[in-house]
């Protein structure tokens, strides 16, 4: 009984592995003659000759800021205007150019001189008018909050002895 029971153990061992030990003798066999068709083959270069074309479709723009930031080309359009506020600017200068006055103006000892004219807009008001020495804005808002009856803001240039 127990040798029975050893010779059926055996042969399913037996047939358990054996469908294994084929299979891994037929991939060696197709490994082996599709490496074989490979090297008759001629393998594959580019022809540098042809320029290549690039094409975006399906593709992310690669100079697009990936922080989600907006653009650095972007500049405000007519109607958004700086986001400056009247407040925060210092008047520096009033220079004629091409017959036309226009401001220089800071918006404090770290910030950069902006060039201004009548009719530019702020975040909170616009430039009325520029006079010799002086500039007179239309504030028409404060921190958001729309004023219920605009106020006019004089800058001058202060005369220096």
């Amino acid at each position: 009984m127990k040798r029975n029971y050893a010779a059926v153990i055996l042969t399913l061992f037996l047939a358990a592995g054996l469908p294994c030990l084929i299979g891994q003798e037929q991939a060696k066999g197709q490994e082996q003659s599709k490496s074989q068709e490979g090297e008759n083959q001629p393998k594959y270069e580019p022809d540098l000759t042809q320029p290549s074309l690039y094409t975006s479709i399906n593709r992310r723009d690669p100079f697009k800021d990936l922080m989600g930031g907006t653009e650095t080309t972007e500049k405000p359009g007519p109607g958004q205007g700086l986001q400056l506020t009247i407040d925060d600017l210092f008047l520096i200068a009033i220079v004629k150019e091409k017959g036309k006055l226009l401001a220089l103006v800071n918006t404090g000892p770290q910030g950069f001189p902006h060039k201004i004219q009548a009719g530019d807009k702020f975040a909170d008001g616009y430039v009325l008018s520029i006079s010799e020495s002086s500039v007179t804005f239309r504030k028409i808002s404060d921190k958001g909050v729309r004023l219920p009856k605009p106020r006019d803001v004089v800058k001058e240039i202060s005369q220096e002895e």
